[in-house]
């Protein structure tokens, strides 16, 4: 990390933003960028600061943290996602590492920790909470596979609704106003749905 790396901070909870603030504002070596408790703010955020690390939720608002952290990562590749979450479930864990994260931290951990695990992603190297490492060597005997989603079937929920959407006839525009975010996050999410369903080329809208 640069002598001050720059943070932004992603969650719907003001409580959880401002507790994170505190915390992260109390080191020398980590500058908040700033903060976001929706994806559209989200966005509009990175375009602004272009952070080294962004930490998030895996749900912001009625977005996908998942699919944001795609985004970033495909959108932005210079910077590193952390995610800061209570959800411990492994089938997110490891959504989560197949959208790019380079960190995932439970909701629990110590100042310390947190402060820490920014500045490794930030360094390029990766971070996983104690308390899931122990779930990660089941992958091979579930089965893992080499991208997030490979049928349409497979994908979250929001991606779901926005390739409804389009099948609709819907243009990014109108996709955007309906689910209350920018048009340039659609664009984002859907080239991100594209290359995991092997699609190579769709309509201009």
């Amino acid at each position: 990390m640069r002598e001050r790396g720059r943070v932004i901070l992603i969650n719907e909870s003001s409580v959880v933003l401002e507790g994170l603030h505190v915390t992260l504002s109390k080191g020398s070596r980590i500058l908040v960028a700033g903060t976001a408790r929706t994806e559209s703010e989200a966005v509009a955020l990175l375009k602004i600061c272009q952070p080294d690390v962004v930490v998030l939720d895996v749900r912001v608002g009625r977005a996908s943290g998942i699919t944001l952290c795609e985004i970033i990562r495909e959108s932005y590749p210079k910077t590193a996602v952390l995610f800061f979450t209570a959800d411990d479930d492994k089938y997110t864990l490891r959504s989560a590492i197949l959208a790019g994260a380079q960190g995932y931290v439970l909701k629990g951990a110590s100042q310390e920790a947190i402060v820490k695990s920014i500045e490794i992603v930030a360094a390029g190297r990766v971070i996983r909470d104690r308390r899931l490492t122990q779930q990660l060597p089941a992958w091979g005997r579930d089965g893992r596979r080499t991208a997030p989603c490979e049928r349409v079937e497979d994908c979250s929920r929001a991606d779901r609704r926005i390739l409804s959407l389009i099948a609709a006839g819907q243009s990014n525009k109108e996709i955007a106003r309906e689910l209350n975010i920018t048009p340039s996050a659609v664009t984002g999410r859907l080239r991100a749905v594209y290359k995991r369903l092997k699609i190579s080329k769709r309509s201009k809208r």
